[in-house]
């Protein structure tokens, strides 16, 4: 009886803790990020203060990307402040690595057969909402299973990124076209 009562409270208490992991994210907490960059386009970036809003900003610091050996990835990322071609901003709010938490993608609503990612902000486990990667001079792809698409520095191809909540980090786990990307509708700003 003794050895069924354990079994039981033991099946219980990992029953309750099965999505404990999931939670450590507030359940809506991209809302002030999408203010700060709604701020930042609208009003020019200059005068967007991040801590205001909670984000932290890695603009000027190295990018939280790993190499597939788990080495950093050297590189900056800066915030997407200007538009040449006069596209509107929106953004999209997805679940990137199927643990429950969404992460929040800023990107381009345009025409492009592919939606045109520009920033992405995360639930980073140590600072909170995070920007923590920027597409720089060109733009991230996102495909359907969650994985992203960034051009590579040392080649014609695309690297294959898949975020890493444990390690607050992209991983490259290979390169990819950008054919395999999709086209998502952005929530304008």
């Amino acid at each position: 009886m003794k050895k069924r009562v354990m079994a039981l409270t033991t099946l219980l208490t990992l029953a309750t803790c099965a999505g404990c992991a999931t939670s450590r994210a507030p359940k809506e907490w991209y809302n002030k990020s999408i203010e700060y960059f709604r701020d930042g386009l609208n009003l020019g970036w200059n005068k967007v203060d991040p801590e205001k809003y909670g984000v932290k900003e890695v603009a000027s610091s190295v990018a939280y990307v790993t190499n597939a050996d788990g080495s950093i990835k050297e590189g900056t990322v800066s915030v997407g402040s200007s538009n040449a071609l006069g596209d509107s901003y929106g953004y999209l709010v997805k679940d990137l690595d199927g643990d429950g938490t969404m992460e929040l993608l800023i990107g381009l609503i345009n025409d492009s057969p592919q939606t045109q990612f520009t920033d992405l902000v995360v639930w980073h486990s140590d600072f909170g909402p995070t920007h923590i990667m920027s597409a720089g001079d060109d733009y991230m792809y996102l495909n359907t299973d969650g994985t992203l698409l960034k051009p590579s520095f040392t080649s014609n191809d695309y690297e294959l990124m898949k975020y890493s909540p444990e390690d607050d980090a992209f991983p490259l786990i290979g390169t990819g076209s950008l054919i395999t990307a999709g086209k998502f509708e952005l929530t304008p700003f």
